[in-house]
C-alpha cells in the first residue's frame, strides 16, 4: 500500500481523528492500540500540513507529551513528534508553549535512557526546532545545555560522530542565549563544554570521509568558538572559576598542544580572562603563560593568521601591568615580535604586533634597551641595525593608518624613555670609546626619526595622541641632541603649521610675516612668572588640552631656538614669532 497516497484521505475521512482521540482519551488503552494509533498519526503527518493542522487544532501535542511518561511508548512517540513538528511552525510553537523540551530533557536524564539511545538524534532535531521559537528560552529547562553536553561527552555517544554532532550543536543553539550561558556558569558546568570543545576538535579529524558531515563539524566548531568567547567573556565567569580551577587550567594546557585551533581558542578565552591586572600578573608570574606564547610567535613555521592574532591579543592584556613588562622582554628578541613586523601579507597581525610592542615599551627602560640595542647578525658587517629601524621601516611601508600610528607612537615612546631614564643603561650598546661621543647622539645619528615623529602631529584624527607627542617633543627639546631631532621634525611638510596652530590657534598661512629684518638676535624668553615645564596631558580634561598643548609647544620653541645649533634663520624667525604670540596669549589667559 502506498502510504503517501493515503495520508490526505486518512485525515479527510476522520480516521486520523479517531486515532488521535484514542491517544487523548483518559480511559486505559491496550499498549498495542496506542502503538497502532501512533503509527497512523506519524505516517499521516509526514510531509502533510493539513493533517499536522488537525493535530495542532485539537491540541493533541499535549496528549503526546503526557504519553512520554510511558517509557515503552517513547520509541514510537519521538518519531511522531518529529513528523508533526518538522517544517510546520504552528506545531513547533504549540510544542514549545507546552514545554515539550523540558519533558525531553527529563527523559534524557532518566536511568532508562539506554532504551531509546538510538533515537538521540531525533531528540536533538526536535529540540533544535523548538529553540527557534521566541518563547522557548523562557520555558525550557535551565539545564538543557548541560544535559546535552554531558551526553555528548559520555562513552555512549562521544565516538559516534552523528550523535555527538547532534547533541553538541543543539546545546550550542541553546547556549547562544545569555540565560543558558549564565546557568552553565552558575551550576559550574563549563568543564563539560570545554571537554566537548576538545573532542570536537581532536576526535573525528581522520574519520570524515563524508563531505556533508565534515562541513557540519566545521560549522559546529565555529559556533563553539563563539560560545567559548561568550562564556569566558561573561562577567560571571571569574566569580565561579578562579584561575587555578579546571577550566582555565585546561585552556593553559591547550596553549602547549600542537593544534592550531586549540591554541587560538585558548588565546582568545584566556585573553578574556586577563582583563584585570591581578589576572594578567598571575598568568605571567604564577602560570608562565607567556612562555608558550613566546614559543608560538618565535616559530617561523606558524603562519596561521588567527593563531598569531589571538596570541598577540592575549599578550597585549598581559603587557599592561608594569610588573609584567620586563618579564615579557623576550618577546622583543628579533625572532619574535620584531619578525612579525616584517610579515606584510598579514596586515591585521602586523597591527597587533606593533601595538603589543608599544605596550611593552611604555615606562619600561629595560625593554627600550632591547629595541635600541644593535642586533648582531652572523655574517653581516658591523651595521647598527635595531628594532627601532624595523618600526620606522614598518611605518614607511604600511598603508594602513592605525599601523602607522602605532609605529609612530612606539618610536615616540622610545624617545620619551631616552630622555627620562639613565641614558648609559638604556643605550649601553652605543658607547664609543674612541671619540667619546655621547651614546644618545650616536643613536640619533643612526636613526632618521623626522618622518615617523612628524606623523603624530600632522594627523588630525586623534587630538589626544597629538598632545601626547607635543609633551614628548618638549621633553626632547631640552637637550641639544633632542632639540636637533625636533628641528628636523619641524622641517617636514605640515609640522610647522601644526606647531603654529597649537601655539596660536591659527595656521601659519593665516598670518603675515611677523619677523622683520633686523629682529633682535636674542630669542624672547618665556616670562619667569609663567615658569613652564613640559607637562603630560590628562585625557579626562579635554577642555584643558589646548592650554597644555600651547605650554608644551612654547617650551619646545624656546628650547629648540636655544639648543638647535643647525637651525636656518627662517626657522629661527618663525619660532621666535610663535614664542612671542604664545607668551602674549598665555599672559592674557592668566589675567
Amino acid at each position: 500500500m502506498d502510504t503517501v497516497a493515503w495520508r490526505l484521505p486518512y485525515g479527510d475521512s476522520g480516521i486520523l481523528e479517531f486515532f488521535l482521540d484514542i491517544l487523548a482519551s483518559d480511559e486505559e488503552q491496550p499498549h498495542g492500540v496506542k502503538v497502532q494509533a501512533l503509527r497512523v498519526t506519524g505516517n499521516s503527518c509526514a510531509d502533510t500540513d493539513q493533517n499536522r493542522a488537525r493535530v495542532v487544532e485539537g491540541k493533541h501535542i499535549v496528549s503526546f507529551i503526557k504519553h512520554l511518561q510511558d517509557m515503552s511508548l517513547v520509541p514510537y512517540l519521538i518519531p511522531v513528534l518529529y513528523n508533526v513538528l518538522v517544517d510546520y511552525e504552528p506545531a513547533q510553537r504549540l510544542a514549545s508553549e507546552s514545554r515539550l523540551s523540558s519533558h525531553l530533557i527529563t527523559l534524557l536524564q532518566s536511568p532508562n535512557r539506554a532504551a531509546f539511545s538510538p533515537l538521540v538524534t531525533y531528540f536533538c532535531k526536535i529540540l533544535a526546532l523548538l529553540i527557534t521559537q521566541d518563547g522557548e528560552v523562557a520555558v525550557a529547562d535551565s539545564e538543557t545545555a548541560s544535559v546535552l553536553l554531558k551526553l555528548a561527552v559520555s562513552p555512549d555517544h562521544n565516538t559516534d560522530i552523528e550523535d555527538f554532532l547532534a547533541l553538541v550543536s543543539t546545546a550550542a543553539s541553546y547556549l547562544a542565549n545569555e540565560s543558558f550561558q549564565e546557568q552553565l556558569l552558575n551550576s559550574k558546568e563549563a568543564d563539560v563544554f570545554v571537554k566537548a570543545f576538545y573532542i570536537a576538535h581532536t576526535q573525528f579529524d581522520s574519520e570524515l570521509d563524508d563531505e556533508d558531515t565534515a562541513k557540519e563539524l566545521g560549522q559546529l566548531c565555529t559556533s563553539l568558538l563563539t560560545t567559548l568567547a561568550d562564556l569566558t567573556g561573561n562577567d560571571a565567569f571569574p566569580a565561579h572559576y578562579s584561575l587555578e580551577s579546571s577550566v582555565p587550567q585546561s585552556l593553559l594546557k591547550w596553549l602547549k598542544e600542537p593544534h592550531v585551533i586549540l591554541q587560538s581558542a585558548a588565546c582568545l578565552a584566556l585573553g578574556n580572562l586577563s582583563r584585570s591586572d591581578q589576572a594578567s600578573t598571575a598568568f605571567v608570574q604564577k602560570y608562565q603563560a607567556h612562555l608558550s606564547l613566546i614559543a608560538i610567535l618565535s616559530d617561523p613555521e606558524i603562519k596561521d593568521a588567527q593563531l598569531l592574532h589571538s596570541a598577540l591579543s592575549f599578550l597585549k592584556n598581559l603587557a599592561i601591568p608594569a610588573q609584567n613588562k620586563t618579564l615579557l622582554g623576550d618577546l622583543l628578541k628579533p625572532v619574535s615580535v620584531p619578525r612579525i613586523l616584517t610579515i606584510d601579507t598579514l596586515p591585521q597581525v602586523q597591527f597587533s604586533a606593533v601595538s603589543l610592542l608599544r605596550l611593552l615599551l611604555v615606562n619600561c627602560p629595560d625593554n627600550v634597551r632591547r629595541v635600541v640595542s644593535p642586533i648582531t647578525a652572523e655574517g653581516e658587517g658591523s651595521g647598527k641595525h635595531t628594532t627601532v629601524h624595523d618600526m620606522i621601516s614598518l611605518f614607511d611601508r604600511s598603508d594602513t593608518e592605525p599601523t602607522r600610528l602605532e609605529a609612530a607612537r612606539s618610536v615616540a615612546t622610545v624617545c620619551r624613555v631616552l630622555h627620562t631614564a639613565p641614558t648609559e643603561e638604556v643605550l649601553s650598546g652605543w658607547s664609543s670609546e674612541i671619540e667619546k661621543i655621547p651614546s644618545r647622539d650616536l643613536f640619533y645619528a643612526e636613526h632618521d626619526l623626522s618622518q615617523v615623529l612628524s606623523f603624530l602631529i600632522t594627523q588630525e584624527k586623534w587630538p589626544i595622541l597629538k598632545s601626547e607627542a607635543w609633551f614628548v617633543f618638549a621633553l626632547m627639546s631640552r637637550s641639544k641632541d633632542g632639540a636637533q631631532v625636533i628641528a628636523k621634525v619641524l622641517a617636514i611638510s605640515g609640522a610647522m603649521d601644526a606647531l603654529s596652530y597649537a601655539v596660536t590657534g591659527k595656521t601659519a598661512n593665516d598670518e603675515t610675516p611677523l619677523i622683520e629684518s633686523g629682529a633682535p638676535e636674542i630669542p624672547p624668553a618665556i616670562p619667569e612668572e609663567l615658569a613652564l615645564e613640559p607637562q603630560q596631558v590628562d585625557p579626562k580634561q579635554k577642555a584643558n588640552m589646548a592650554k597644555v598643548d600651547r605650554e608644551n609647544c612654547l617650551v619646545l620653541c624656546t628650547e629648540v631656538v636655544k639648543n638647535g645649533e643647525t637651525l636656518e634663520s627662517e626657522q629661527v624667525g618663525r619660532l621666535r614669532s610663535l614664542i612671542r604670540q604664545g607668551t602674549e596669549l598665555l599672559g592674557e589667559r592668566a589675567e
